[in-house]
C-alpha cells in the first residue's frame, strides 16, 4: 500500500483551505442526497421511464458495490502515516471500491445512456474522475478504490441498458429478480449495515415499481409547471420526513437500517405518486 499512499500524499501536498472547500463540494456529487434530488425530479416531473431506469441502475449498482466492499474487506487509508482525512463521516465501512466514485459514474452514465448526447457522455467521464480525485484528496480512499469505482460505475450501466431495453415492459419483475440475486450475500455478511442498507433500497425500488405500474400509473405530460413544482417540493419534504423520522425512531443495526432504506424508495416511487395523482397535481 505504500506506493498508493505516496500518490495520496502527493495529491495532498498541494492542500490549502480553498482546495479543502472545493474538494469537499466536489465529493458531494457522489453522495446520496444530490443523486436522490436529481433522480426524483426526473421521475416525478420530467420522464418517468428514464427515472425508473436511473433508480434501478443506481440501486443495483450500489448493492453490487456494497457486496464487493464487504467481500474484499480492504481497510481505508484513514490513519495511515502521512495521510490526513477530511469528511470522514462519508467513509464508513470498507474501502474497495469507492462508493462515491461509483455513484457519480453510475448516475451520469445512466443519464448519458438514456439521452445519448455528447455533452452528457462528457459529464459521465469527467465528473466521476473529479469525484474520485476528491476522495484521494480527502484521504478516505486508495487509488485502486477510485479506479474500481470508476470502472464499475461506467461499465455497469452500459451492461444493464441491454437488459432494460429488452425487459422494460416487465420492469418490476426485472427489478425483483436482480435484487434477489444478492439475498445470499446479505446472510453471508449478515452483520454488515451498509450491505443491508443497499439491499433495502434496491428492494424498495422493486416494490415501488410494482405498485406504481400496477395500481397508480401517474402521468407527467400536460402537467403544468406549477403543479410539477408542488410535486417536487412536497416529495422532497416527504423523503426527508421518512428518512429523518425513521432514523430518530428506529434503533441502529443492520435490520433497522434495511427497514429505513426500504421505506425511502417506497415513499418516492409509490406513496408520493399515489398522493399527487389522487389530488391531481
Amino acid at each position: 500500500m505504500e506506493f498508493q499512499a505516496e500518490i495520496i500524499r502527493a495529491i495532498q501536498s498541494v492542500a490549502s483551505p480553498a482546495l479543502d472547500i472545493i474538494f469537499q463540494a466536489i465529493t458531494m456529487l457522489g453522495e446520496d442526497f444530490f443523486i436522490i434530488f436529481v433522480a426524483t425530479f426526473i421521475y416525478w416531473c420530467f420522464n418517468k421511464e428514464m427515472g425508473y431506469w436511473m433508480c434501478w441502475c443506481l440501486s443495483l449498482g450500489n448493492l453490487f458495490v456494497s457486496t464487493v466492499k464487504v467481500a474484499v474487506a480492504l481497510e481505508r487509508p484513514i490513519g495511515y502515516e502521512g495521510i490526513r482525512t477530511l469528511r470522514e463521516h462519508t467513509a464508513p465501512g470498507y474501502s474497495f471500491p469507492s462508493g462515491h466514485t461509483h455513484a457519480s459514474a453510475n448516475f451520469f452514465t445512466s443519464i448519458a445512456r438514456a439521452v445519448n448526447r455528447k455533452r452528457f457522455w462528457a459529464l459521465a467521464f469527467i465528473v466521476p474522475a473529479l469525484v474520485g480525485l476528491s476522495r484521494l484528496y480527502l484521504g478516505v480512499h486508495w487509488p485502486i478504490d477510485v479506479i474500481g469505482g470508476y470502472v464499475i460505475g461506467i461499465g455497469l450501466p452500459l451492461l444493464l441498458w441491454l437488459l432494460y431495453r429488452k425487459y422494460a415492459a416487465k420492469k418490476a419483475l426485472m427489478f425483483f429478480i436482480s435484487t434477489a440475486v444478492f439475498v445470499p450475500f446479505c446472510f453471508i455478511f449478515s452483520d454488515d449495515t451498509s450491505l443491508w442498507k443497499s439491499f433495502g433500497f434496491a428492494l424498495g425500488v422493486a416494490i415501488g415499481a410494482f405498485f406504481e405500474t400496477k395500481f397508480i400509473n401517474f402521468e407527467i405530460d400536460e402537467v403544468p409547471v406549477k403543479k410539477k413544482a408542488i410535486r417536487y417540493i412536497g416529495g422532497i419534504v416527504l423523503i426527508l420526513v421518512v428518512y429523518l423520522g425513521m432514523k430518530a425512531l428506529l434503533p441502529t443495526g443492520p435490520i433497522y437500517s434495511f427497514i429505513r432504506y426500504l421505506c425511502i424508495p417506497l415513499a418516492a416511487t409509490a406513496l408520493w405518486p399515489a398522493i399527487f395523482k389522487k389530488y391531481k397535481f
